[in-house]
């Protein structure tokens, strides 16, 4: 069976069980840095937003699976998408947005979702230094930019998951209904 035959699949259906964490993950994600950058946010106010942003309110060994999950989700549907973006044409619709933020946000979303699977797993499972688990969350929150584009960073990657998300529900409902209707 093809690649892209394989690919998209897999895109689609791991898409729609990512939906949920992967909103949790960006909303949590941009309350936090903006909260902190913006607003003033205490730590122990940003500590509760990250519990949700890493899972750990369902408790430690639940986190670790949270994590996995929606990390190595990210990565996969980053991949997939890679693979179906070398050969989509598409410029209209939800199909053409989707494809256009696929593309400004390749990079940073397998940046955002090895890095973050990195920092918690290798300060957890690995043992890894303090200075390798800094530079890593340096690059999934965007502190190389410094502290001014750092949100910036955030709001971007944030707001272009959320339109992946959109877009990626629009054609999947758009491709429901016209299968009921074909029916």
């Amino acid at each position: 069976m093809p690649a892209k035959r394989i690919a998209r699949p897999l895109h689609r259906r791991l898409a729609l069980w990512l939906v949920a964490p992967l909103l949790v993950s960006l909303i949590t994600g941009i309350l936090y840095r903006v909260g902190r950058s913006w607003f003033g946010m205490e730590k122990p106010t940003g500590q509760k937003i990250l519990d949700f942003h890493t899972g750990m309110v369902l408790g430690e060994s639940a986190s670790m699976i949270y994590t996995a999950f929606t990390g190595l989700g990210l990565l996969v549907l980053a991949l997939s998408g890679a693979r179906l973006l070398l050969r989509s044409r598409a410029s209209r619709g939800a199909r053409g947005r989707h494809r256009l933020a696929a593309w400004a946000l390749l990079i940073p979303l397998i940046a955002t979702s090895v890095t973050g699977l990195g920092y918690h797993f290798g300060g957890h499972w690995f043992g890894w230094d303090e200075s390798t688990l800094k530079l890593l969350m340096n690059i999934h929150q965007g502190s190389w930019l410094g502290p001014v584009l750092r949100p910036f960073y955030i709001l971007f990657v944030g707001g272009g998951l959320l339109m992946l998300i959109v877009t990626g529900v629009a054609m999947l409902r758009s491709k429901t209904s016209s299968t009921k209707s074909e029916a």
